[in-house]
């Protein structure tokens, strides 16, 4: 099956397909389009190591494999699958719908000189894979290849039959006549099928605009890189040009080399700094120097424009040729294995890493059963109160810093195993269980979290310090913590229900992950060829509200493998690995609303009133196309919606007093009173701590900034007025030559006119500083009678710009020497008073100076 691994004797069966043919078992796997292999069967009962070696498996099989469409060929008397009926209608469709083609000849090889046919098989083939795969529930932003098999359909259906979008649409069409009976899933979804289709169309056609232009003049330099697509590889022109990258890099070492034994230590120097200079200047020059160079491109290189670029390897040994290099094939190739093994033992590592499996071992070696655990699911409601009945259990080992023992003392953090259990571990993204296992004596040993490992339940805790000594083989208690198995319960019957609900009000969706805890939910999906609003978000919790309050029984039961698919709306986790038996499925049947099913091993409410509220909190972008929703239910929801009341009645309350306000003349005083109050309630809102309704906090931020507006607006209206009395009640009572000054009425608008202020006073120097919405900035005006070499509005303004450390310019087209302004710098709150008095006490050190100081009372 591959270059290492389990392997054996096989036995084939070839039909030819031409009549009377002598020696035909010559061109057996010789890649004869008219000798058919059939049937493969391999004898597995070795295992092959990296040296070569076999060793005998102590379980040995038959790996089979029959090709339907060939045997259907077979049967139908043809010579090719693609000349029977399960590719005949396909072919008269692409045919019906293309332009100006000739019908499928089935021609093939050298035959085919102008390619139609290739086309044609290519097209359905890709058209029927993509079918199913979509119908099983694959996506292609989750699943490279799949992509990569779409685009091909769709570069293939533009390039040989003319037809931008929509041939494939229609072809899915034809493949659900086709395949429909035997894959019902395939009609049932074919809506979501056409429009995830749809959708991958116009993002090929968005990243052809975007890359084409780029491809296309690397293109122009390099015709011979043509036949590459740019749109079957996204990263090519990246990888491209880290190759060219290296190569230069590579060719400046490789030419220093060759001279160091031959120059001089200080030539070589010379000769480096030339060199620079020549890839810096003359690009051309530099590439024809390095088009002749024997340039090795190293498996390491080579690997990483694989794994990080998504080149393949005839396309990476393709760009180096055109551009005169080589490639370590072996290097790469021997990396390719190495990130494959390496995989598979991270993956281990992360679940079972060595010293975990040597316990595990040592487990199995005991004779220990797997611990029991079914009881998780035994609770009921008694007197509307939710019942976990304790578990009688023994302890059957004992685990201490990945030591087993035999006992431990009072205080010690271990891991106990179990012979059963009625803990819930972690799994299906809900959290695990917490509780205790109480001993006869009345010891007790406090869970924190289960865990499982290859089928035995690690409970992690510690013994409680004025209990006694655990040993393996006592009898314990195991009680569950109900208020926290309650919150789980809650909150994963929930996370199904606005599963189920987004379904139902977004064509395409699917669930990326989910995480259960006792106080909160957090799902995360995608939306295919559709936008998700706020106003989705309302939907959404309204649908879940009205259902806890239909009181729905939510049912457990359990089904195989065979059973499973054959559900109808059954909604499995994409990528995901059901066992062949007992899997169970959560169901719930709100009429009217929507239909919940879903295969999950998590613990949940038995009626959907059990969960009392629901409210969601938050939500983000949690990446291209997708969302993450954070919900609560219970108590959590319940003090939600009342905070979410309140803040909504403070927000009218503010509303209404700014409107008073605004009717009565209201000053920038009094508006910055109320704009702080504005920002404080805002602050609250925008904090995200998830105690606040989402669309409370969507709705209340936005009247906010309304009334916010409005307060602005208003400031703005009278601000002339302000700043005129202000400035005027500054320069009756200045004593200077000039005038340094802070403008108080600018701490309540957004942006400050402090040019019309400067203009009050033309005949001084004038340096104003301003400070609005948490940012300073500053002015100074010199009139040009004043100036000199060591006093203008550049020089003087100096010393603020070191205070805030900012940075400054004149106004564009104007003299720095007359006009000079600070670029807005935002500060602390904590800085803002010792910052302002020093940079208004530096300004005024700096014109007393140069204009000496202030006048006298006879002068004024």
């Amino acid at each position: 099956m591959g270059v290492t691994g389990p392997c054996g004797p096989c036995t084939e069966i070839h039909i030819d397909h031409v009549p009377g043919r002598q020696f035909a078992a010559a061109k057996v796997n010789m890649g004869c389009s008219d000798l058919t292999e059939i049937w493969n069967l391999v004898f597995i009962q070795y295992n092959r190591s990296e040296d070569g070696q076999l060793k005998e498996l102590p379980c040995r099989h038959v790996d089979t494999g029959m090709g339907l469409e060939r045997l259907v060929a077979i049967l139908q008397g043809k010579r090719s699958n693609y000349d029977t009926d399960l590719f005949q209608p396909l072919f008269k469709a692409i045919h019906k719908f293309s332009r100006n083609v000739p019908v499928y000849q089935g021609q093939f090889d050298e035959e085919d000189t102008m390619g139609f046919d290739t086309g044609y098989r290519i097209l359905a083939d890709h058209a029927r894979m993509m079918t199913v795969a979509l119908a099983d529930g694959m996506f292609p932003d989750q699943n490279y290849k799949l992509r990569r098999v779409m685009r091909k359909a769709m570069l293939v259906s533009q390039q040989k039959f003319g037809v931008e979008c929509g041939l494939l649409t229609e072809l899915t069409n034809y493949v659900a006549d086709s395949l429909g009976d035997a894959y019902p899933e395939i009609v049932h979804r074919l809506k979501q099928i056409q429009l995830i289709v749809n959708h991958e169309e116009e993002v090929l056609r968005l990243l052809r605009l975007g890359a084409a232009v780029d491809w296309q003049e690397i293109v122009s330099v390099k015709p011979e890189l043509s036949n590459l697509d740019i749109v079957e590889m996204p990263g090519l022109i990246a990888g491209y040009h880290e190759l060219r990258a290296y190569a230069r890099s590579a060719s400046v070492n490789e030419s220093l080399v060759a001279r160091k034994s031959t120059v001089p230590s200080a030539a070589i120097r010379f000769e480096e700094k030339c060199i620079e200079k020549k890839i810096k200047e003359n690009t051309e020059l530099f590439e024809n120097s390095i088009g002749s160079a024997s340039v090795m491109i190293p498996g390491k290189l080579t690997f990483k424009l694989y794994d990080t670029y998504g080149l393949e390897e005839d396309v990476i040994i393709e760009l180096a040729r055109v551009e005169g290099f080589q490639v370590d094939v072996n290097g790469f190739r021997h990396l390719l294995n190495a990130a494959k093994v390496q995989s598979k033992e991270s993956f281990r590592s992360e679940a079972e890493n060595e010293q975990m499996q040597q316990i595990f071992h040592q487990l199995i070696k005991l004779g220990l059963n797997f611990t029991e655990d079914t009881q998780k699911y035994y609770y009921k409601k008694e007197n509307d109160k939710y019942v976990f009945p304790p578990v009688k259990c023994k302890v059957k080992a004992i685990i201490v810093s990945g030591k087993i023992v035999s006992r431990i003392g009072p205080g010690t953090q271990c891991s106990v195993v179990l012979d059963q259990t009625n803990f819930y571990h972690e799994a299906g993204g809900q959290a695990s269980d917490s509780g205790q296992l109480v001993m006869k004596d009345g010891t007790q040993f406090h869970v924190t979290d289960v865990t499982n490992y290859g089928g035995y339940l690690l409970h992690h805790g510690s013994v409680n310090k004025e209990g006694n000594d655990i040993c393996v083989g006592d009898i314990a208690t195991a009680e569950v913590n109900g208020d926290d198995r309650l919150g789980n319960m809650r909150n994963h019957t929930a996370t199904h229900l606005l599963n189920a609900a987004l379904r139902k009000i977004i064509t395409v969706t699917y669930q990326k992950s989910s995480h259960v805890t006792e106080s909160s939910l957090v799902f995360d999906f995608s939306v295919y060829g559709e936008t998700f609003y706020v106003q989705n978000v309302e939907q959404l919790e309204e649908m879940v509200q009205r259902c806890v309050h239909a009181a729905t029984p939510v049912k457990r039961y359990t089904v195989s493998a065979d059973e499973l698919f054959s559900l109808e709306n059954v909604t499995l986790v994409p990528g995901e690995v059901y066992p062949e038996e007992k899997i169970y499925i959560i169901e719930v049947e709100a009429d009217g609303l929507f239909t919940s099913r879903e295969a999950c091993c998590g613990t949940h409410v038995l009626n959907t009133a059990d969960i009392r509220d629901f409210c969601i909190v938050g939500m983000k972008n949690a990446g291209s196309g997708t969302r993450s929703l954070v919900a609560v239910t219970g108590d959590y929801a319940t003090s939600a919606l009342q905070e979410g009341q309140q803040i909504a009645e403070k927000v009218t309350s503010l509303h209404a007093e700014v409107e008073y306000f605004l009717s009565s003349n209201v000053s920038a005083h009094e508006a910055e009173q109320l704009d702080m109050k504005l920002q404080k309630l805002k602050q609250k809102l925008a904090i995200g701590s998830h105690t606040l309704p989402f669309l409370v906090s969507s709705e209340e931020l936005q009247k906010i900034e309304i009334i916010g507006k409005k307060l602005k607006d208003s400031a703005r209206g009278c601000l002339r007025d302000e700043l005129e009395t202000e400035m005027l009640a500054v320069l009756a009572n200045n004593q200077q030559s000039f005038l340094v000054h802070f403008l108080q009425c600018s701490s309540m608008i957004d942006s400050v006119p402090l040019q019309k202020a400067t203009r009050m006073c033309p005949q001084i120097p004038v340096l104003l500083v301003a400070h609005s919405e948490g940012s300073v900035k500053a002015k100074c005006c010199v009139p040009k009678t004043l100036l000199s070499e060591t006093f203008n509005a550049q020089l003087w303004m100096q010393p603020v710009l070191q205070v805030f450390k900012s940075e400054g310019a004149a106004p564009r087209g104007q003299d720095p020497c007359l006009v000079f302004n600070m670029k807005g710098k935002k500060l602390q709150p904590a800085d803002f008073n010792t910052l302002m008095k020093d940079a208004l006490q530096s300004a005024t050190k700096f014109a007393e100076l140069h204009l000496g100081p202030a006048k006298t009372q006879e002068q004024s």
